[in-house]
């Protein structure tokens, strides 16, 4: 498996993960940054408040939370709205922190980033299950 394809299927199922892991017992779950609540597969992504390009911060669950798509795609991300709540929800400093961290060279084998993929796979599958 060449290391996009590793990549790409390593985040669809972190997406899955995040919005999912942050769902109810009914499989709803809340905009991060406007409280919008939907189910976790219906026109809710996985907001990164660092950019994805940043592999440190990447596959960072503090860095990514459940957003609707129009907060996502349509404004942007809502990066100051995003780390506001960060802080109110992690405490003072924790978005300055990802900051930090997300401007740290992190280097992935292929061999992390498919053991990264199994875990969040098998934690999913596990989760579907549960809401069933």
């Amino acid at each position: 498996m060449k290391r996009k394809a590793i990549v790409a299927s390593l985040d669809e199922w972190f997406s899955k993960y995040v919005r999912l892991s942050n769902a109810d017992d009914n499989g709803m779950v809340n905009c991060f940054t406007c409280g919008v609540y939907q189910k976790w597969n219906d026109r809710i992504d996985a907001g990164h408040f660092q950019t994805r390009s940043k592999y440190s911060t990447r596959w960072d669950e503090m860095n990514v939370k459940p957003q609707c798509k129009r907060c996502n795609m349509t404004n942007g991300g809502q990066q100051y709205t995003f780390g506001i709540r960060l802080d109110q929800i992690y405490g003072q400093g924790t978005a300055a922190n990802i900051l930090r961290k997300s401007n740290e060279l992190s280097k992935f084998t292929n061999s992390e980033l498919l053991a990264m993929r199994d875990d969040f796979k098998a934690q999913v599958k596990q989760m579907l299950k549960d809401l069933e």
